[in-house]
């Protein structure tokens, strides 16, 4: 695969088909995202059962993300779907999931909210703000201070504002339970604002990688404490670019990607990658532009929302994303800039041979490095060094493959068990020529553990000539 950052794409109505699937693993798909704020547990079942037809069918492993609703607030509705709310004018605020009008908007959960006067209430991605004047024992008086339509079940943000909500809701708890089921391979935790949120998830999610979304102020604020306990995080750049202001997010991103990147966590940028193209056959100069610069800043992975899942162009997006991400690629200097530092954590010996095999490879050019491993913590580690060679990780685990999906310059290959080191290179030497990977001759390095087949035993790094 000479691409290394990996495309995560959302389903979708634009995506429900066996067809469309097929074709959209076949343009790059490596994760495909599973929105559970919206569908139910069937037709997520049924697009789940597509992605691992598909996966099998082209024999390319594609992981499946459930991202998780969690404590969003949203807006009730309104007569014919939406109210027209006007600058200067006075709005109550009331608690539950009514129908308002103009004068009148429920909002979930404001009871147990502490609102000051002051307040900001961003609604719609912010297009619509609220300031509040006055709070009463039943709710708030607020002055629009920038106007606009409103419609059904927009969400809100309270930038600064104690929420009082669990970070795990009923519905996530419900939903949890369903991934653990249907055999998941993540979970994108929404609106978490610490470690302790991550855990909570964690608890109801049960044995699967956690990517805490940063999508709040407050998750920005306590990033170190969420990284402590998250897998990775994702800049999710709508809610957060509502909360902090649009012109801090460029620098945020690279923060956070940086931040999480020394964390040893795989790193995801979100939103509006490629918004055009949810009409467009292709994308604005700005949004490639974009997309780049996320590759160039460390990403693991770029992520594809409504581009995929309602957009015209499903597939054709996913080709562009690729194109664009292997082009970025090609910028001197990557990806050595972004490699992360040496950190032996609790895994010294394994950290350090990793590092080693990134470095062993670029300094003698090598095209691939193999990393034989059960749980994937030794492919993630040589992908923490940003080798520039391509990284073919071998593992006897299906479970283990998925998660690899998503991160950077991983290639998931199911391999068996053998009993000793040398019959595990020799199969795998055939493995990487059957699959046109390597040519006789090539050097490779490869990282295992002696004794094979247990984890956490990366002791082992071989330069090895395919042939000899």
């Amino acid at each position: 695969m000479a691409r290394k950052t990996k495309i995560i794409a959302t389903l979708g109505p634009a995506s429900a088909t066996a067809d469309v699937i097929g074709a959209m693993v076949a343009a790059g798909l490596d994760v495909a995202r599973l929105n559970f704020s919206h569908g139910d547990h069937e037709s997520h079942r049924r697009m789940i059962g597509l992605v691992r037809e598909a996966s099998r069918i082209q024999g390319r492993v594609v992981a499946v993300l459930q991202d998780i609703q969690g404590p969003r607030i949203r807006v009730g509705t309104f007569p014919n779907g939406a109210v027209d709310l006007v600058q200067g004018s006075e709005v109550r605020l009331v608690a539950g999931e009514g129908e308002g009008d103009a004068s009148r908007v429920f909002v979930q959960h404001l009871d147990t909210m502490r609102l000051r006067p002051g307040d900001r209430v961003l609604c719609a991605d912010g297009m619509v703000v609220l300031t509040v004047r006055d709070v009463d024992g039943t709710g708030a008086v607020a002055v629009v201070h920038t106007g606009g339509r409103l419609a059904d079940h927009k969400g809100v943000a309270l930038p600064g504002v104690a929420m009082g909500l669990p970070a795990v809701t009923p519905k996530d708890e419900a939903d949890l339970a369903f991934g653990r089921e249907a055999g998941i391979d993540m979970v994108a935790a929404s609106f978490v604002t610490s470690g302790a949120d991550i855990l909570r998830v964690r608890a109801v999610a049960g044995d699967v990688p956690v990517i805490a979304k940063i999508e709040r102020a407050e998750a920005y604020a306590n990033l170190s404490d969420i990284l402590d306990e998250a897998d990775g995080a994702m800049v999710a750049r709508g809610d957060l670019g509502v909360e902090l202001g649009f012109e801090p997010l460029p620098r945020v991103q690279k923060e956070i990607i940086a931040r999480t990147h020394d964390a040893g966590g795989i790193s995801i940028t979100a939103t509006e990658m490629l918004e055009s193209m949810t009409t467009s056959p292709r994308p604005t100069r700005a949004e490639v532009t974009d997309v780049a610069n996320a590759v160039l800043d460390g990403s693991d992975a770029v992520m594809l929302s409504a581009e995929t899942a309602i957009g015209k162009y499903p597939v054709r997006t996913i080709e562009v994303m690729a194109g664009i991400c292997t082009e970025a690629e090609r910028t001197p200097g990557y990806p050595a800039r972004v490699a992360a530092a040496f950190l032996p954590d609790d895994l010294p010996f394994p950290t350090a041979i990793a590092q080693a095999a990134a470095d062993t490879a670029n300094t003698l050019r090598l095209g691939t490095v193999v990393a034989f491993t059960e749980s994937g913590n030794t492919a993630r580690l040589v992908s923490r060094y940003r080798p520039n060679s391509r990284i073919v990780a071998f593992s006897p685990s299906e479970t283990t493959l998925h998660r690899l999906a998503a991160v950077w310059g991983v290639t998931p290959l199911l391999f068996p068990r053998y009993a000793s080191t040398d019959e595990m290179i020799a199969q795998a030497e055939q493995v990487l020529l059957e699959r046109g990977l390597v040519a006789p001759g090539e050097w490779v390095a490869m990282v295992a553990g002696i004794p094979p087949n247990q984890q956490a035993s990366t002791n082992l790094l071989k330069l090895h000539v395919i042939g000899a």
